[in-house]
């Protein structure tokens, strides 16, 4: 983040926010239904339910966020970015670094992508937590586990279904895809992975419940990314 010259003002506030900062309720549901007919409901806050939690308890303490979206050119790939200020009424501020990611090609995708971003560096900001997190993490070497129903037993006249859900060498395939392109454009990893999933038209969720399709999807489109030393 950076910080103002001066900044006595802004960091007191934001302090005292802060302990009045509770993490918001989920406000919005997505149904995803899976290759092998099954389906399974994700629940996240959006972009107005994290405003509308943070409002009252800035304005309270002086505070005012500014979120500002722009497109540069990195190389030859068009970068869409967004950045977070909460700014103070002494004129002091504190801004994140810009959150990048390759831009998308259609005006509505690109919209939404700038939606996206917001939620993330706005939560990513304030340290809050606006959905189960996903395991992004775990691509980067991170542990993590998620709660899942045990898989149904089979009798010896029974034989397994096979799920459809992508395979541990895409797994693979897929973290050393995601590592890269953060690497690459010095990125967070989940901004990249969820970036990746709104540009494919992937419905939120953990990559362990990825279909082969759409790990493959995503795997094609990371790959595709190029540096910004690329250029053709």
């Amino acid at each position: 983040m950076i910080f103002s010259e001066s900044n006595s003002n802004i960091s007191a506030a934001l302090a005292k926010a802060w302990s009045a900062i509770q993490t918001p309720k989920h406000n919005s549901k997505v149904k995803v239904r899976t290759k092998n007919g099954g389906s399974y409901t994700f629940e996240y806050t959006d972009l107005n339910g994290i405003l509308d939690a943070v409002k009252p308890i800035f304005v309270q303490n002086n505070l005012s966020i500014i979120q500002n979206s722009y497109s540069t050119v990195e190389g030859n790939t068009t970068m869409v970015c967004v950045e977070t200020i909460f700014l103070h009424g002494s004129g002091e501020y504190v801004k994140s670094y810009p959150l990048k990611f390759p831009a998308a090609q259609s005006i509505q995708d690109f919209g939404g992508q700038i939606t996206y971003m917001k939620r993330y560096s706005l939560a990513a900001m304030l340290g809050i937590s606006t959905e189960k997190d996903d395991d992004a993490n775990g691509m980067t070497g991170n542990n993590y586990s998620h709660e899942q129903k045990q898989p149904p037993v089979h009798t010896q006249h029974q034989q397994p279904t096979h799920t459809g859900l992508r395979s541990q060498e895409q797994f693979n395939q897929l973290a050393k895809a995601l590592s890269k392109v953060a690497n690459m454009y010095d990125s967070d990893p989940n901004a990249v992975y969820n970036g990746a999933m709104q540009a494919c038209k992937i419905p939120d969720k953990n990559s362990d419940l990825l279909t082969e399709k759409e790990a493959s999807k995503l795997i094609n489109y990371l790959l595709s990314i190029k540096g910004p030393s690329q250029v053709q």
